[in-house]
């Protein structure tokens, strides 16, 4: 009954291959359950690899990027030339010694209308005016040199994410005259929450601040935290900031974003990627290393299935006489046998690839232990369940399993009845 139900489901032409091949690989016991475990292991180390290291990439991208902009606008550095190459002067002999200028503070006074016209270009998430200038802070004595960045705590939150790695106090809804810090400076200043600090700007102005929030970013000294208008007060800016943050949507392509700002307005861009040149290197070489391992274990899992299925053919050869004899065609045996490594190749690559998805979702559940004030549960293993690349490795390797099949089907095709059934 249920072949009747199976068989109606078939096209008529290949309706009498269908049913030979689906015999072969009932009454084949052993032989085929191998065939098929070389397919769904083929799948299954593509599935298990593709998903440990993409997961990786996501994690450490995840965790490099989440604390910094991905495109820095400020004022370009005016570079000297020398005045021969000055435009306007009067011919003649003049030096060509160029002297280097004393940096100066450069602020942007339009920065309103500027985040205006970055929020308005595509890729484009976040746009956060900052003042980030340095400062020492102390407690008492014993000053701290501290990274300050002033912004609004709403907006500057999605850019650096403070709030996700506070241990104490909070960050939103800042006052005036509060400040978070991270976890490294409050424990050199022997400071809690609650507790009274003292910045010196790099102008020589000082003001006291209560500390509102304690952060823990895992590693090396973080940022000390005010509003804009206090920072801007600090530092005698007026209404004025000294760069501006830039989020994207995709940050492979924050370069684009960058090119398209600086061509808008005349202010110098930086990129994260400038920043991290290295991390992106081995990003390419993660993601290639994934490709290659992934195409050895298909290639190799197709080797294995051509020579299960060659076997196969040899000891069917008796059959393949009497099917011949019979009046079957060369092209009804070479379908039968590439039928047989459809059937494994789609059985295979589907069990390979809900075994391979059920191990990654296992390992994704292990947490890491806690190894520092502040972390959250991370899990051991950061793997990613990727749909487009589970199904890529169930399409690659039915294809490989019956480009595998085809030269037993040929082989098949080929045998002379009269000397088999000798």
């Amino acid at each position: 009954m249920n072949d009747h139900i199976w068989l109606a489901c078939i096209p008529r032409t290949v309706r009498f291959e269908s049913q030979v091949a689906v015999r072969h690989l009932r009454f084949g016991g052993g032989q085929t359950l191998l065939t098929l475990s070389a397919v769904a292991v083929g799948v299954i180390i593509v599935v298990f690899v593709t998903s440990l290291i993409f997961g990786l990439q996501r994690h450490w991208t995840q965790v490099l990027t989440e604390a910094i902009p991905h495109v820095t606008v400020r004022v370009a550095e005016q570079k000297p030339v020398a005045l021969a190459e000055a435009v306007g002067l009067p011919a003649g002999d003049i030096s060509n010694r160029i002297e280097q200028r004393v940096a100066q503070q450069r602020n942007i006074d339009n920065w309103g209308q500027m985040t205006e016209i970055i929020r308005g270009l595509p890729n484009v998430r976040i746009v956060a005016p900052v003042v980030r200038m340095q400062a020492f802070v102390s407690k008492g004595g014993n000053p701290i040199g501290v990274n300050v960045i002033g912004a609004d705590p709403d907006v500057q939150d999605h850019v650096t994410a403070v709030t996700k790695k506070l241990i104490a106090g909070r960050y939103r809804g800042l006052g005036s005259e509060e400040v978070v810090i991270d976890y490294e400076l409050a424990r050199d200043l022997n400071v809690v929450l609650g507790d009274r600090v003292r910045l010196t700007s790099s102008t020589g102005d000082a003001a006291s601040f209560t500390i509102a929030g304690i952060y823990s970013q895992g590693q090396g000294r973080g940022s000390a935290y005010l509003t804009l208008r206090t920072a801007q007060s600090l530092y005698g800016l007026g209404t004025t900031v000294n760069v501006i943050f830039v989020k994207v949507e995709d940050i492979f392509r924050a370069d684009h974003v960058a090119e398209r700002i600086q061509a808008l307005l005349p202010y110098e861009t930086r990129v994260w990627t400038q920043e991290f040149p290295q991390f992106l290197y081995s990003l390419n070489m993660e993601t290639a290393s994934t490709y290659i391992v992934s195409a050895f274990s298909l290639i190799a899992s197709s080797f294995a299935i051509a020579a299960i299925l060659i076997v196969s053919v040899l000891q069917k050869s008796r059959q393949i006489g009497i099917l011949k004899s019979m009046g079957a065609y060369r092209r009804q045996i070479l379908r039968i046998f590439l039928l047989e490594g459809l059937c494994i190749a789609l059985v295979g690559s589907v069990v390979g690839a809900i075994v391979g998805t059920l191990i990654i979702y296992l390992l994704g559940m292990i947490e890491q232990p806690i190894t520092r004030v502040g972390q959250r549960p991370e899990p051991f293993f950061p793997v990613a369940i990727l749909p487009f690349y589970i199904v890529g490795a169930m399409l690659a390797a039915t294809a490989t399993t019956v480009l595998a099949a085809f030269l037993p089907a040929r082989r098949a095709a080929k045998l002379n009845p009269i000397d088999v059934i000798r």
